[in-house]
Order: structure tokens, then sequence, then C-alpha cells
């Protein structure tokens, strides 16, 4: 018998998005041991770019997939999940 409370558990849901979601980008550089320039000599993209391209500040063109998909060696539909998570 669990004395934990439903309000005390995290929901995660998965949900498919038509866009590159760039948290995915910083989770496939760590889940590799990449740093942010590392993954971007490795998707052979400009450093500043592929920052801009993780952090969220520029919108990633469809055209990118291929190169961050090489790169970190991720499939591509990997790039277009995102995880939201209920408190």
């Amino acid at each position: 018998m669990s004395y934990m409370h439903d309000f005390t558990m995290k929901t995660i849901k998965r949900e498919k998005v038509d866009f590159i979601v760039p948290e995915r980008i910083r989770e496939a550089c760590a889940f590799r041991e990449y740093s942010l320039k590392e993954g971007a000599e490795k998707c052979d993209m400009d450093y500043k770019t592929f920052c801009e391209y993780a952090s969220g500040h520029k919108e990633i063109p469809k055209e990118a997939i291929l190169k961050l998909s090489g790169g970190l060696h991720f499939p591509k539909e990997f790039f277009y999940w995102v995880e939201w998570t209920r408190t």
C-alpha cells in the first residue's frame, strides 16, 4: 500500500509535433556526451547557429533535420516529440 497521494505524482505526456523541438537537440547532445560545440562540429553546422537552434532562439528549418539526425545519430522522429510534465 502506498502512502503517496495522487497530487505528488508527476504525469508526463508525450506528443508528436510538426516542428523540431530545441530540447531534443540538447537531450541528444547530453546522451552522446557531446558539448554544444562538439555537437555543432558533428552536425557540420556553425556553432553560433547550432546554439541558437538548441536554445530555441532561432527557428529551426526543416532542412536541418538531416544534419541533426546524422551528426547526433538519432532518428529523425526523435526531434519531433515534446514532453509535457504535469505536477
